[in-house]
C-alpha cells in the first residue's frame, strides 16, 4: 500500500514455473496483491504462484492480450503495476514507479526501456531495431508521443480502464493500450526510463521476432482504419 493507495500486480505466464519465483521474490512491500495469469500452462507455474499467495487467474484463451485483459478483469486494487513473468522487468522499481505517479498526478506510466545489455548479440540488436519500428509506425500512424510503443512495464490508476477499449488478444495488446491511453484527453500518461536487460530472461522465450513484429505491425494498419487520428 502507498498512502491511502492499494497496489495491485498483474503478471501474464505461459508455462514460466522458472521465471516467475524470481519475480515474486522480488515484489516490494508496497504491493499489496499479485495476480498470476496462467495462461494455457502446461506446467507447475499455477503451483509455484500459489506458494509465493499470488492470487491465480485461469485463462484458457492463450495470448499476450487475453492474459492481460484477464487480470485487469479481476484485479481490485487502486493502482495497477504489470510485469512479465521471465524476470526481464525490475519490479522492484516499482515503488519509485510508484511515487512518480503520485507525485505527479499522473494516470499511467510506461516503463520505456533503456538496454544495460551490452553483449552487442544479433538476436538483442534485432529486438531493439523491431521495437524502434514498430514505435515509428506508432507515432506516424497515430500521432501519439510514444517513444517505446513495446514496453509491458506499465503503472496506472485502475479507473482507467474504463475509458480505453483494448481489442487485442495477443502481442499488440502493449501497443494498443499506448496508443488508446495518449489519445484520451482524460489520461494524463508519461514515459519513465528504466533499465532492462533481454538476457536476464529466465525460461523459454515466448516472443518470436519476425512473426510477432509482423502481426503487431498489421495491427496497427488495421487499427488505424478503425479510429479516427486526435490529439494532433
Amino acid at each position: 500500500m502507498v498512502g491511502k493507495y492499494t497496489v495491485g500486480l498483474v503478471i501474464p505466464a505461459h508455462n514460466e514455473e522458472k521465471g516467475i519465483s524470481t519475480v515474486l521474490d522480488a515484489v516490494p512491500d508496497q504491493v499489496d496483491r499479485v495476480f498470476v495469469v496462467a495462461n494455457c500452462c502446461t506446467d507447475a507455474t499455477e503451483q509455484v504462484a500459489e506458494k509465493y499467495g499470488a492470487i491465480v487467474i485461469d485463462q484458457p484463451v492463450k495470448g499476450y492480450g487475453s492474459a492481460y485483459k484477464a487480470g485487469f478483469a479481476a484485479v481490485d486494487t487502486d493502482i495497477v503495476c504489470t510485469a512479465d513473468a521471465d524476470g526481464t522487468y525490475p519490479v522492484q522499481d516499482l515503488p519509485g514507479l510508484i511515487e512518480d505517479l503520485l507525485e505527479n498526478d499522473l494516470d499511467f506510466i510506461s516503463a520505456r526501456r533503456i538496454p544495460d545489455d551490452h553483449s552487442g548479440t544479433l538476436n538483442n540488436i534485432m529486438r531493439f531495431s523491431g521495437n524502434l519500428v514498430l514505435t515509428a509506425f506508432t507515432m506516424v500512424l497515430f500521432w501519439r508521443q510514444i517513444m517505446n510503443s513495446q514496453s509491458g512495464m506499465w503503472i496506472f490508476h485502475r479507473e482507467i480502464l474504463d475509458k480505453i477499449e483494448l481489442t487485442s488478444d495477443g502481442m499488440p495488446l502493449s501497443e494498443e493500450l499506448k496508443i488508446e491511453v495518449w489519445g484520451c484527453r482524460d489520461i494524463k500518461c508519461a514515459e519513465k526510463p528504466i533499465s532492462f536487460s533481454y538476457s536476464s530472461r529466465v525460461g523459454k522465450a515466448k516472443l518470436n521476432l519476425w512473426r510477432d513484429g509482423f502481426r503487431n505491425l498489421v495491427f496497427l494498419f488495421a487499427k488505424r482504419l478503425r479510429i479516427p487520428m486526435t490529439g494532433a
